[in-house]
Protein backbone atom coordinates (compact mmCIF):
# COMPACT_ATOMS: atom_id res chain seq x y z
CA UNK A 1 0.00 0.00 0.00
CA UNK A 2 1.21 3.50 -0.82
CA UNK A 3 1.43 6.18 1.87
CA UNK A 4 0.25 9.72 1.05
CA UNK A 5 3.02 12.16 2.03
CA UNK A 6 1.03 15.25 1.11
CA UNK A 7 2.43 17.93 -1.21
CA UNK A 8 6.06 16.73 -1.10
CA UNK A 9 8.42 17.50 -3.97
CA UNK A 10 9.77 14.02 -4.71
CA UNK A 11 12.17 15.06 -7.48
CA UNK A 12 15.27 15.18 -5.29
CA UNK A 13 18.13 14.56 -5.68
CA UNK A 14 18.86 17.28 -8.22
CA UNK A 15 22.20 18.05 -9.86
CA UNK A 16 23.93 21.02 -8.32
CA UNK A 17 25.46 23.84 -10.30
CA UNK A 18 27.65 26.73 -9.31
CA UNK A 19 26.16 29.96 -10.63
CA UNK A 20 28.66 32.71 -11.36
CA UNK A 21 28.00 36.42 -11.63
CA UNK A 22 29.60 39.78 -10.91
CA UNK A 23 28.09 41.78 -8.04
CA UNK A 24 29.32 45.31 -7.31
CA UNK A 25 32.36 44.68 -9.51
CA UNK A 26 33.33 41.44 -7.72
CA UNK A 27 33.10 37.82 -8.92
CA UNK A 28 30.66 35.74 -6.88
CA UNK A 29 29.58 32.10 -6.99
CA UNK A 30 26.63 30.31 -5.37
CA UNK A 31 25.62 26.64 -5.12
CA UNK A 32 22.14 26.09 -6.60
CA UNK A 33 20.20 22.84 -7.10
CA UNK A 34 16.94 24.20 -8.48
CA UNK A 35 17.88 24.21 -12.15
CA UNK A 36 15.60 23.10 -14.94
CA UNK A 37 15.44 22.51 -18.67
CA UNK A 38 12.60 24.37 -20.36
CA UNK A 39 13.56 23.29 -23.88
CA UNK A 40 16.77 22.35 -25.67
CA UNK A 41 17.97 25.97 -25.69
CA UNK A 42 16.35 27.47 -22.58
CA UNK A 43 17.08 26.80 -18.90
CA UNK A 44 15.69 27.99 -15.58
CA UNK A 45 17.50 28.74 -12.33
CA UNK A 46 15.39 29.29 -9.23
CA UNK A 47 17.15 31.30 -6.52
CA UNK A 48 15.79 32.54 -3.21
CA UNK A 49 15.22 36.30 -3.25
CA UNK A 50 17.59 36.72 -0.30
CA UNK A 51 20.66 35.64 -2.29
CA UNK A 52 23.30 38.29 -2.93
CA UNK A 53 23.99 36.89 -6.43
CA UNK A 54 20.51 37.86 -7.64
CA UNK A 55 21.50 41.54 -7.59
CA UNK A 56 24.37 40.98 -10.04
CA UNK A 57 22.31 38.72 -12.29
CA UNK A 58 19.51 41.31 -12.48
CA UNK A 59 21.95 44.15 -13.20
CA UNK A 60 24.09 42.33 -15.77
CA UNK A 61 21.46 40.05 -17.37
CA UNK A 62 24.13 37.35 -17.54
CA UNK A 63 25.33 34.43 -15.43
CA UNK A 64 27.33 31.26 -15.72
CA UNK A 65 26.27 27.73 -14.92
CA UNK A 66 29.19 25.55 -13.86
CA UNK A 67 28.78 21.81 -13.39
CA UNK A 68 31.22 20.80 -10.64
CA UNK A 69 32.67 17.34 -10.22
CA UNK A 70 32.66 15.29 -7.00
CA UNK A 71 36.19 16.40 -6.15
CA UNK A 72 34.95 20.00 -5.86
CA UNK A 73 32.46 19.20 -3.05
CA UNK A 74 34.19 21.22 -0.30
CA UNK A 75 34.42 24.40 -2.37
CA UNK A 76 30.96 23.87 -3.88
CA UNK A 77 29.36 23.48 -0.48
CA UNK A 78 31.26 26.49 0.90
CA UNK A 79 29.93 28.90 -1.74
CA UNK A 80 26.43 27.76 -0.78
CA UNK A 81 27.04 28.23 2.94
CA UNK A 82 28.26 31.82 2.99
CA UNK A 83 26.84 34.96 1.43
CA UNK A 84 28.87 37.08 -0.96
CA UNK A 85 27.49 40.09 0.92
CA UNK A 86 29.60 39.03 3.93
CA UNK A 87 32.42 36.91 2.46
CA UNK A 88 34.54 37.50 -0.64
CA UNK A 89 34.09 34.31 -2.70
CA UNK A 90 35.99 35.63 -5.74
CA UNK A 91 39.11 33.60 -4.90
CA UNK A 92 37.46 30.26 -4.11
CA UNK A 93 37.84 29.20 -7.75
CA UNK A 94 40.12 30.28 -10.57
CA UNK A 95 37.80 32.11 -12.96
CA UNK A 96 37.80 32.74 -16.69
CA UNK A 97 35.52 34.67 -19.02
CA UNK A 98 34.16 33.89 -22.45
CA UNK A 99 32.21 36.37 -24.56
CA UNK A 100 29.97 37.67 -21.77
CA UNK A 101 31.74 40.21 -19.53
CA UNK A 102 29.85 39.51 -16.28
CA UNK A 103 29.47 35.71 -16.42
CA UNK A 104 32.60 34.35 -14.70
CA UNK A 105 33.17 30.64 -15.18
CA UNK A 106 35.16 28.18 -13.08
CA UNK A 107 38.34 26.93 -14.70
CA UNK A 108 38.38 23.53 -12.97
CA UNK A 109 34.66 22.81 -13.45
CA UNK A 110 34.41 20.14 -16.17
CA UNK A 111 31.51 21.97 -17.87
CA UNK A 112 30.67 25.69 -17.87
CA UNK A 113 27.99 27.63 -19.73
CA UNK A 114 27.88 31.38 -20.12
CA UNK A 115 24.24 32.44 -20.32
CA UNK A 116 22.12 35.45 -21.16
CA UNK A 117 19.08 36.16 -18.99
CA UNK A 118 16.00 36.44 -21.22
CA UNK A 119 13.35 36.73 -18.51
CA UNK A 120 12.92 36.81 -14.75
CA UNK A 121 9.88 35.29 -13.08
CA UNK A 122 9.01 36.97 -9.82
CA UNK A 123 7.77 34.21 -7.52
CA UNK A 124 6.79 34.88 -3.89
CA UNK A 125 10.09 33.67 -2.41
CA UNK A 126 12.28 33.08 -5.45
CA UNK A 127 13.57 34.79 -8.57
CA UNK A 128 13.43 32.35 -11.47
CA UNK A 129 15.99 33.32 -14.10
CA UNK A 130 15.15 32.10 -17.60
CA UNK A 131 18.42 31.85 -19.51
CA UNK A 132 19.83 30.84 -22.87
CA UNK A 133 23.36 29.45 -23.06
CA UNK A 134 25.55 31.55 -25.35
CA UNK A 135 28.56 29.22 -25.20
CA UNK A 136 29.40 25.97 -23.43
CA UNK A 137 32.98 25.23 -22.44
CA UNK A 138 34.03 21.68 -21.62
CA UNK A 139 37.21 19.90 -20.61
CA UNK A 140 38.19 17.59 -23.46
CA UNK A 141 38.81 14.79 -20.94
CA UNK A 142 35.06 14.53 -20.18
CA UNK A 143 34.04 14.07 -23.80
CA UNK A 144 33.20 10.77 -25.45
CA UNK A 145 32.79 10.97 -29.22
CA UNK A 146 32.51 14.77 -28.94
CA UNK A 147 29.69 14.72 -26.37
CA UNK A 148 29.67 15.37 -22.63
CA UNK A 149 30.01 12.05 -20.79
CA UNK A 150 28.50 12.31 -17.30
CA UNK A 151 30.46 9.29 -16.11
CA UNK A 152 33.60 11.36 -16.72
CA UNK A 153 32.17 14.63 -15.35
CA UNK A 154 31.18 12.95 -12.06
CA UNK A 155 28.52 15.54 -11.14
CA UNK A 156 27.08 15.98 -7.65
CA UNK A 157 23.42 15.70 -6.71
CA UNK A 158 21.67 17.48 -3.84
CA UNK A 159 19.09 15.76 -1.65
CA UNK A 160 17.03 18.32 0.29
CA UNK A 161 15.41 15.77 2.59
CA UNK A 162 18.51 13.86 3.71
CA UNK A 163 20.76 16.95 3.44
CA UNK A 164 23.37 14.98 1.52
CA UNK A 165 25.25 15.04 -1.76
CA UNK A 166 24.96 11.98 -3.98
CA UNK A 167 27.10 10.55 -6.80
CA UNK A 168 25.95 9.46 -10.22
CA UNK A 169 25.26 5.77 -10.68
CA UNK A 170 25.74 3.85 -13.90
CA UNK A 171 23.76 3.93 -17.15
CA UNK A 172 21.47 0.90 -17.37
CA UNK A 173 19.35 1.28 -20.51
CA UNK A 174 19.34 3.12 -23.83
CA UNK A 175 16.72 5.87 -24.27
CA UNK A 176 14.31 5.68 -27.20
CA UNK A 177 15.30 2.05 -27.59
CA UNK A 178 14.56 -0.10 -24.53
CA UNK A 179 10.84 0.66 -24.84
CA UNK A 180 10.76 -1.40 -28.02
CA UNK A 181 11.01 -4.45 -25.76
CA UNK A 182 7.57 -3.69 -24.30
CA UNK A 183 5.08 -6.48 -24.94
CA UNK A 184 1.37 -5.65 -24.88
Amino acid sequence: MKKNLGPVNALYPMPIVLVGTVVDGKINYINIAHVGIIDMNTLSISMGKVHYSNKGIKENKTLSINLPSEDMVVEADYVGLVSGAKEDKSQVFESFFGELKNAPMIKNAPVSMECEVIDILNMPNHDVFIVKPKNTYCDEEVLTEGRIDLSKVKPMFFDMYQKKYWKLGEAFAKCWSIGRDFVK
